[in-house]
């Protein structure tokens, strides 16, 4: 057990280092594509971030957001798959969408990861707290149910 925790460690932050190089070449790739669009400050501007897991044990998590003005962002909801959905980016300008459906292609692929990994963990933590209980056997099952249940007359 300690061996696959160790794993799941290493294979999480591989996958957060991954996370953080992506997000940092959108998000320059974005702030490129901005300054060659020559787009107003008052156009929409769609950004990346990682945040920190939410609770102890959590996964971070990977979101986009729009710039609604200055010190003032909207998250975009994912929904329920692992990947955006092209109508997430709506509200993104064309080549901004561009970008962020080309990216979520890589994203996707590190939440989907992500989500089998803490199903695992989770299956491993069930079968670890069984582990310690003795098994009955058929057997002693059928000991334990009525003479009528067995098959046996009173």
């Amino acid at each position: 057990m300690v061996a696959l925790r160790g794993w799941f460690a290493g294979e999480r932050l591989r996958l957060r280092t991954a996370a953080e190089t992506l997000e940092i070449a959108v998000m320059e790739q974005l702030r490129t594509a901005r300054q060659q669009q020559g787009a107003s400050p008052g156009t929409a501007r769609l950004g990346l971030r990682l945040r920190a897991p939410r609770r102890p044990g959590g996964d971070f998590t990977i979101e986009w957001f729009l710039v609604q003005r200055p010190g003032r962002t909207h998250y975009i909801p994912r929904g329920s798959g692992d990947r955006y959905p092209r109508a997430a980016f709506a509200s993104a300008l064309s080549w901004e969408r561009g970008i962020a459906l080309e990216a979520e292609q890589r994203l996707g692929q590190i939440r989907r990861r992500l989500r089998l990994m803490k199903a695992l963990e989770r299956r491993i933590a069930d079968f670890a707290g069984l582990a310690g209980q003795p098994v009955e056997t058929a057997a002693a099952t059928d000991q334990n149910q009525p003479a009528a249940a067995r098959g046996e007359r009173a």
